[in-house]
């Protein structure tokens, strides 16, 4: 079937509007209500600001020449009415397009923060943070409090502009038409300077969120930069990022200043014509004084909107270039996704897990994890062990899913882990890293943050298993303790105590310890550890370690080089060989560091 010659209905707008006001229009259609009386303000009150020009000409025809008092006042009270319920319309419409820029804005932070809930480990490792949360703070405000003003913006222009044309049709049709033709002259400068404002507002952009990034960046590094003595270096880079910032900003702030001092001359033009054509009018009796003044009102007030219009296209572009920014973010993809037919794992069912013909690899890395067999009953308690960038940490990560393979499997009671409900998966296998994930409150929420419905006896057992007793003793507030943001008030160790007895509230079927205990003294893990094991009997304990005091309490050891599995067994078979085992602990590459980042250990 042929197409159409011509677009029509929805095609046509589409192909005329920017593809951002589409995108715009679908966020503010669910607040179509506040709008719609938003709208009824502006256009009453853009049909009253027809009222003073009009009540001036009939002063100055009728009034003011037959000196008669009554008219006059209600010509003032005419005057006052009109410009007050202007005032009275433009506050209401305000708080109408405040009320729906907030729940624009409310709406937009939340389907962004789900959005980057869904997105996996690989685009936040590669991406700052500052980078992250940067569209949440000033794009969406922009978008919402400028984005909700937008359509009622240029509808109060337009109608302005339809009442005043109209009016000034029936003063002068001549006049009218003599200062019709500045108008395509003001749209033409404006789509001159569309591409400036719109590359000008891009860089910006840019520039702000490179600021963001290295904000963040700094803060969190704030003492080590101190203590190495760099801060001076630090300082010079911020001053380079915000003089670029500052001149991009300049460049768009000319372009607009360009933008304003073309379209304005359209202005001058329109007035001076009106003042001119008009009162030669006036000198041989084509029109009369009254007549003059409200031709001359409603000149400066068809011209005022589309003044405006300059500021309000300039920060169109910008909105524009936030509304880019923010589609940006709907457009990331996550790495880990639920399958359509994802199922639950069955309570009472066997949790064994097994690895077969796995491969792996990170991005821009050569090395390459291949674990072609492994098996892990339910209830086992296994070590995992390995030079740095042996893939330890990898494989424990693959496990919990925080990545996905590249080939092969990774199944827990017969079931590729794929094809299990994340939330399911999450709750049955815990993982937990290093540096413990803490959040600003107290002792009691960061531990109920698994178990909402936990007892204070039951939070009370999980920090006892974990060894923290005594230092839950000395707390002044207990239980209510306030910890910091991201525990920065305990130590390394309590923050990962901490971390271990809230696992153990969860009860998962699977735990994996990725140097969860690094921080504490030899004696302390082993007392940890042992509580853990007893704790959680029925679950399977994974643990990362680089230490020979925790290898000595568990009954079976793999032992990783180079991504593979090089040998499985227990501590003492293992110890009693002169393999890979025994090596490792007798070298100098395997100690309790910490392995560096982009070992991917």
């Amino acid at each position: 079937m042929a197409s159409p010659p011509f677009p029509t209905g929805r095609s046509f707008w589409r192909g005329c509007l920017p593809s951002e006001l589409h995108w715009l229009s679908k966020q503010l259609r669910p607040l179509l209500c506040w709008h719609l009386v938003s709208f009824v303000c502006i256009a009453t009150s853009s049909i009253i600001s027809l009222v003073p020009p009009l009540a001036l000409g009939w002063l100055i025809d009728k009034v003011l020449p037959g000196r008669e008092g009554t008219p006059l006042l209600g010509i003032v009270a005419l005057l006052f009415v009109s410009y007050q319920g202007r005032t009275l319309l433009t506050s209401l419409g305000g708080f109408l397009t405040l009320t729906a820029a907030q729940r624009l804005a409310l709406g937009l932070r939340m389907s962004v923060v789900r959005h980057l809930d869904t997105l996996s480990a690989d685009y936040y490792e590669y991406s700052p943070i500052g980078r992250v949360i940067y569209p949440l703070q000033e794009p969406i405000e922009e978008i919402a409090y400028f984005g909700s003003d937008l359509f009622p913006s240029i509808l109060r222009l337009l109608l302005t502009v339809l009442f005043t044309l109209t009016a000034m049709f029936a003063l002068s049709p001549r006049l009218t038409l003599a200062v019709l033709p500045l108008i395509p002259a003001f749209l033409l400068t404006r789509q001159h300077f569309r591409q400036k404002l719109a590359t000008g507002s891009d860089t910006v952009q840019k520039g702000q969120t490179a600021w963001a990034d290295f904000l963040h960046e700094h803060f969190s590094a704030v003492i080590p930069i101190q203590l190495l003595g760099q801060e001076s270096r630090q300082e010079r880079r911020a001053f380079r990022l915000l003089a670029s910032v500052a001149r991009s900003q300049q460049s768009l702030f000319k372009a607009g200043v360009y933008f304003s001092v073309f379209t304005s001359l359209s202005i001058v033009l329109a007035i001076s014509v009106a003042v001119g054509y008009g009162g030669w009018s006036v000198f041989t009796g084509g029109m009369s004084a009254g007549n003059l003044v409200a031709l001359y009102s409603f000149a400066a007030q068809l011209f005022e909107p589309l003044s405006s219009a300059a500021e309000i296209y300039a920060r169109a572009q910008k909105t524009f270039a936030n509304i880019r920014q923010v589609q940006k973010v709907f457009e990331l993809c996550p790495a880990i996704s639920e399958s359509p037919s994802a199922i639950c794992l069955s309570e009472p069912g066997s949790f064994q897990l097994e690895v077969r013909g796995a491969e792996f690899r990170y991005r821009n890395q050569r090395t390459r994890l291949r674990i072609p067999s492994l098996r892990i009953l339910p209830g086992e308690q296994v070590v995992v062990v390995g030079a740095n960038g042996a893939g330890k940490s990898t494989l424990a990560k693959l496990i919990a899913r925080i990545y996905d393979l590249d080939l092969g499997s990774i199944c827990i009671g017969g079931e590729d882990i794929r094809n299990i409900q994340l939330d399911n998966l999450r709750r049955n296998v815990c993982y937990l890293p290093r540096d413990p994930v803490l959040f600003q409150g107290s002792l009691a929420s960061n531990l109920r943050f698994v178990r909402a419905t936990a007892s204070n006896d039951e939070l009370e057992a999980a920090l006892r298993h974990a060894g923290l007793s005594a230092f839950l003793a000395t707390l002044d507030d207990g239980l209510r303790q306030e910890i910091g943001p991201a525990g920065c008030r305990l130590s390394g160790g309590e923050g990962q105590r901490v971390a271990i007895a809230r696992a153990m509230l969860q009860r998962p079927r699977i735990l994996i310890l990725d140097e969860a205990t690094s921080c504490l003294d030899p004696v302390s893990e082993q007392l940890v550890l042992h509580n853990v094991r007893r704790h959680l009997r029925a679950s399977t304990i994974l643990v990362v370690s680089h230490r020979l005091s925790t290898v000595a309490g568990f009954p079976r050891v793999l032992v990783l080089s180079a991504g593979r599995i090089v040998e499985d067994g227990s501590p003492d078979q293992l110890g009693s060989s002169s393999g890979a085992f025994a090596r490792l602990f007798s070298s100098d590459d395997f100690s309790p560091q910490r392995d560096h980042p982009a070992s991917r250990g």
